[in-house]
């Protein structure tokens, strides 16, 4: 389970995504959440954003 930095709203944690620089992966979610955006789709948004979350890359770096 992610850890939610107390100085962070829920929203702003939902929404988060730092893509790993070159990973096919998390540019394919960040288009995908550029997209949600444009649209005002929030369930596509936060999927994008748990996408890029979730993804392999990250897991090496988590704290």
């Amino acid at each position: 389970m992610w850890a939610i930095p107390p100085a962070s709203s829920l929203d702003a944690w939902l929404y988060e995504a730092k893509p790993v620089p070159g990973c096919a992966g998390c540019a394919d979610a960040m288009t995908r959440l550029d997209e949600a955006m444009k649209a005002g789709n929030a369930t596509a948004r936060f999927n994008a954003s748990a996408d890029v979350r979730s993804h392999p890359d990250h897991q090496a770096k988590a704290p």
